[in-house]
């Protein structure tokens, strides 16, 4: 099962890439450019992260989304 970390969420908020993407591809999780998930599936784009956090994430809100993601992933 994978784990979504908050160390996952710093990668793609600070990702120069405006429409990256973190996917999950195969049992690992990468942020990848938003046009190249490598058959991956899509777990959380920078928009949607930007949108629900702001440009500044904090510790406590990245783990908490991080618990929530995980969450959704193992169903």
């Amino acid at each position: 099962m994978a784990v979504v970390t908050a160390d996952d969420l710093r990668v793609l908020a600070q990702s120069t890439d405006p429409e990256a993407v973190l996917a999950l591809v195969g049992d690992e999780l990468r942020v990848l450019p938003g046009f190249d998930v490598a058959g991956g599936q899509v777990v959380l784009t920078k928009i949607q992260l930007v949108e629900e956090l702001g440009e500044d994430v904090t510790d406590v809100d990245a783990e908490v989304l991080a618990a929530g993601l995980t969450a959704k992933l193992a169903r």
